[in-house]
């Protein structure tokens, strides 16, 4: 079977009552021609006025699914219930040129549910693709 990049956002993320936010998932990034590939997840958030990247996750390409977990603190005041998130499996690739250009393999959106949470984030065994 020929496996392809792939990206997950779990259904539920945690929020602690300062409004900082842990969103888990899980990704598979197949290595390509060039031997040092480089890449990111990526994650947005929307819940009603608010709106930011929480930040990235370094990518392993080895063709394995592997979890990630991206902690969003201090980027606005998140609060228990619906939110949109958007997700990016972003490779940069160093081809022939000198500057390795960045290039987007997966994009995914999902409505996820933000749950109280005391601030501990911990990434979850379980797929919840």
């Amino acid at each position: 079977m020929l496996w392809t990049d792939d990206l997950t956002i779990d259904r539920t993320g945690d929020v602690t009552p300062d409004g900082s936010v842990s969103l888990y998932g899980s990704y598979r990034c197949v290595p390509g021609e060039s031997e040092n590939v480089r890449a990111s997840v990526l994650i947005t958030l929307a819940q009603g006025q608010e709106r930011h990247g929480l930040g990235g996750h370094n990518a392993v390409c080895d063709g394995q699914r592997h979890r990630w977990v991206i902690d969003g603190a201090d980027v606005g005041r998140y609060g228990p219930g619906p939110a949109d998130a958007e997700g990016t499996l972003l490779k940069f690739d160093d081809g022939d040129s000198v500057v390795p250009l960045p290039r987007t393999t997966v994009g995914v959106e999902r409505e996820v549910r933000l749950v109280a949470s005391r601030g501990t984030s911990s990434v979850p065994t379980a797929v919840d693709g």
